[in-house]
């Protein structure tokens, strides 16, 4: 505890604590440093990633909500992170595009959940590929450090490809129905 009490500045929860966070936030138009880990506003990545020559050693992307995560999967070799912003936790754009940058595209970096999400949606969300949160919510952030996390026992919608739910479990409600009919 003493470790996420000293951590707590940086809000970034990763791998079941809160740790530093080595990455830079730019605003939308503002140049990366060569030598930064920077996260850099999605168009502004995608000229940067069309041009090739000036990206920075480590590049990081912001998609928002609106944003088409699919416009980023001929580039992602050249990606370390993506942050998806959260603009409302009832918003599930977010889940979509991390989804979509894990299992459609392949992508093997930091998926870092920004914006507005609750303590629940959490384990929802690593189970989409999400794999850091930057924490601004003071009731999740207080949450994690009482060592809260919720646990999901049963999955209605099975990940691609993971086996994680047997053939013929899924809607389990509807099976009952049709043997009723």
């Amino acid at each position: 505890m003493s470790n996420n009490a000293e951590n707590i500045r940086s809000s970034l929860w990763k791998d079941g604590a809160f740790v530093s966070d080595e990455w830079v936030s730019l605003a939308a138009g503002e140049s990366p440093v060569r030598n930064e880990k920077v996260f850099v506003a999605f168009a502004d990545a995608l000229a940067l990633l069309e041009d090739g020559a000036s990206l920075p050693s480590s590049l990081g992307v912001i998609v928002g909500a609106d944003d088409d995560v699919n416009d980023l999967a001929p580039y992602l070799d050249h990606i370390e992170a993506v942050a998806i912003d959260f603009p409302g936790f009832g918003d599930g754009r977010g889940f979509s595009s991390s989804r979509l940058l894990r299992e459609r595209h392949g992508f093997k970096g930091e998926i870092r959940a920004v914006g507005n999400y609750i303590l629940d949606q959490m384990p929802l969300l690593v189970r989409c590929g999400v794999s850091s949160f930057l924490v601004t919510s003071e009731k999740v952030k207080a949450g994690l450090l009482r060592g809260e996390w919720p646990e999901v026992t049963t999955y209605y919608q099975p990940v691609a490809g993971d086996g994680e739910t047997p053939a013929g479990q899924l809607r389990p409600w509807l099976r009952h129905n049709a043997k009723a009919g």
